[in-house]
């Protein structure tokens, strides 16, 4: 009996589990899945999660992306199993409120020991997770593109750019839905325009000739170092340290100013090079793999000749 698919089997499936364990994403949103917009969302017409956009682009680039309800006060459980995964991102859909009690914050920005990604300019605020040092937030009003202030960064590759690192496509727009034969114009990507806190650093703004937020940073995307520390305040200062590293990406519509609900918010905004570049992010925030996954797999081909 040959036993070579069996020894060959063995080693691409170990391959396969190895890689796979760093393809696993988190999804919090207001909706408990991609076909289970909330009651609130489903009475205005939505037969899908505002956000599913986001996460159907995930999987189909080969995420495995598992969706968590955004809640108050999230319990320990929750925390243990979200560090279970190798990325988690906080969508736009989601009340900013659950982020902004002194266990809130302490959670997500010091208990949370994985990369995290946020797409919504609320949850940043100096008043919830402490990002920012404010809470000025207008939206953006028109299609976007974005100034490039870090051009080296990993996530830019492949992303075309003029002389002065300005994007040459757009990055985002403003989203009209038709909603229970209605069209529904969401508002733009709301914008924390106050300095960042926890020495952070802006990889990349609105791009000063677009239509969006006047003065301040004007900050779309920009990362944190594990160990960088928050002082978010709900009447009073606290330090809080975080657990790994964080990236803020800013992308996902603002609801209706006549939709009745913030659920409807988070609506997918990206268009141009908006896709590639979020794809792009996504992939820089998700941990290398194993030195050990690494000669597994580069010892494959080698397994491969000996058996012939």
């Amino acid at each position: 009996m040959c036993k070579v698919p069996t020894i060959v089997g063995a080693v691409v499936l170990a391959a396969t589990a190895a890689f796979g364990q760093y393809t696993n994403i988190a999804w919090i949103s207001f909706h408990p899945g991609d076909n289970q917009p909330t009651a609130a969302a489903a009475a205005r017409g939505f037969t899908q999660a505002p956000d599913a956009g986001y996460t159907q682009l995930l999987a189909n680039n080969g995420y495995s992306v598992t969706r968590f309800v955004t809640q108050d006060n999230p319990p320990q459980s929750l925390i243990d199993q979200l560090n279970t995964f190798d990325l988690i991102i906080i969508s736009r859909s989601v009340n900013s409120a659950h982020y902004q009690q002194p266990n809130e914050t302490l959670a997500w920005n010091s208990s949370i020991t994985k990369p995290l990604m946020i797409l919504g300019g609320y949850v940043l605020r100096e008043s919830r997770l402490g990002y920012v040092t404010g809470n000025t937030i207008p939206d953006t009003t028109n299609a976007i593109r974005l100034q490039i202030e870090q051009p080296s960064h990993p996530i830019f590759q492949g992303i075309a750019r003029d002389a002065q690192n300005v994007m040459l496509n757009p990055y985002a727009d403003i989203v009209t839905l038709v909603v229970s034969g209605t069209n529904n114009v969401q508002r733009g990507i709301s914008v924390v325009t106050d300095p960042l806190d926890g020495g952070g650093t802006i990889l990349a703004t609105v791009a000063p000739a677009d239509a969006g937020p006047v003065g301040g940073t004007r900050m779309i995307i920009a990362e944190w170092s594990a160990g960088a520390t928050l002082t978010p305040s709900d009447g009073g200062a606290r330090n809080e340290v975080l657990g790994s590293r964080r990236m803020v990406f800013l992308t996902g519509s603002r609801e209706s100013a006549t939709v009745g609900t913030s659920e409807v918010a988070g609506v997918f905004d990206l268009i141009g090079d908006g896709p590639q570049l979020f794809l792009n992010a996504v992939a820089y925030m998700i941990p290398e793999p194993s030195s050990a996954a690494l000669l597994l797999l580069g010892g494959l081909p080698v397994l491969l000749r000996r058996r012939r």
